[in-house]
């Protein structure tokens, strides 16, 4: 059997790949920001939905194996973007128990898919197939998705919505990342108000018009692909950029409590000579989750982990060199010991923070000290 590929193939297969590579990525870097991973997985429901489409578009639904199979993801995608907004508004977010509640459509239209997949897989003939699934009512279950699909979209965007937009709103103006965030976070609902709209249009044109139009789902799904790739491209961009919490004076002092902890680790501890210290180890040693830490710094100091530690080892390297170290060690002996891994990358940060090279550094404040 030969496959050909068109252009709307191709922008399907494109979304889908980047969806899967930045969705990798954003589950490994969950443990800085937790809407990551829920971001992470309503891509891939996206990703795994427009799979579904592949099937029709190239002529794989008819092959044995491929038709019917198992995919009702559709019905996760809601919940999963309001527990995506639940966990930005706010970073201690816990998905508990009863959460699962939400997820109960998807777990029963998913094993009712499974049942359907089974049973087709007794006959290779497609003609066969068709007969046993449509005596087991497997039009009108999908159908039942439809509506489904369309009550929850609604009913989880308002609420998503009006999380959201109370979180968003009277956000403290703070740097051009976490603008960004916001941006992401409007143009991100917008798209699902979108979507819904469209495929309720689409859904509704069928029933009247009594027959599909298949230039409106490919529109419904090249649409979706452009979707994933923005959202994932931007969901990994901003992978670790923390919005200010809204806090009561309780939070407050808690935040104030971690900062000293935190000063008292990078100026007494000077915990940056570590090269090998990572987020999740200072958290540790300052007994919070490195949720809380990555977003105590993100909002008091305005940069993130590794700009905060980098700055420090920079600085301990310029009052190295000022008291004479230089005499015996080599710069990137002190560049070491100040806890850099590499010589290039002690260059890069050293010139980043200082806008000037390590070199340049040492030959200005030999100047000064010789004119005095």
């Amino acid at each position: 059997m030969r496959i050909e590929l068109s252009f709307f193939d191709l922008s399907v297969l494109i979304g889908i790949t980047t969806g899967i590579v930045c969705s990798i990525i954003l589950l490994k870097k969950s443990t800085i920001k937790k809407s990551n991973k829920f971001l992470a997985l309503g891509i891939l429901a996206f990703v795994w939905l427009n799979s579904k489409m592949l099937l029709l578009s190239l002529n794989l639904w008819e092959v044995h194996g491929f038709g019917y199979f198992p995919n009702s993801v559709e019905i996760a995608i809601p919940p999963l973007f309001y527990f995506y907004f639940l966990s930005i508004k706010n970073i201690d977010f816990k998905f508990k128990k009863k959460d699962w509640l939400h997820f109960i459509p998807f777990f029963i239209s998913q094993m009712y898919s499974v049942i359907m997949y089974i049973a087709a897989m007794q006959t290779q003939i497609y003609s066969e197939k068709r007969l046993i699934t449509d005596a087991l009512f497997f039009n009108e279950a999908k159908n039942l998705d439809e509506y489904i699909l369309m009550i929850m979209s609604g009913c989880y965007l308002y609420f998503g919505g009006i999380e959201l937009k109370s979180f968003i709103k009277g956000l403290p103006k703070t740097n051009t990342k976490q603008d960004s965030e916001i941006k992401f976070l409007n143009i991100l609902f917008f798209s699902l108000c979108t979507l819904s709209a469209l495929h309720i249009i689409n859904f509704t044109l069928n029933a009247v018009l009594d027959h599909s139009y298949n230039w409106r789902w490919d529109l419904h799904h090249s649409l979706i692909a452009a979707i994933v790739y923005y959202i994932a491209i931007i969901g990994f961009k901003n992978a670790e950029v923390i919005l200010p919490q809204k806090n009561n004076n309780k939070e407050n002092d808690v935040d104030i409590s971690i900062i000293e902890k935190l000063n008292r680790a990078i100026i007494s501890d000077k915990v940056y000579l570590n090269p090998k210290l990572t987020l999740k180890s200072l958290a540790k040693q300052l007994d919070i989750s490195d949720t809380l830490l990555s977003s105590t710094i993100n909002a008091h100091y305005q940069k993130n982990f590794r700009s905060l530690i980098n700055e420090a080892r920079v600085e301990e390297v310029k009052k190295r060199l000022l008291n004479g170290e230089l005499d015996n060690l080599s710069l990137l002996g002190i560049a070491k010991e100040c806890g850099f891994n590499s010589e290039a990358s002690f260059y890069r940060i050293f010139k980043s923070e200082t806008q000037i090279t390590p070199k340049k550094f040492i030959s200005n404040n030999l100047e000064l000290s010789n004119s005095i």
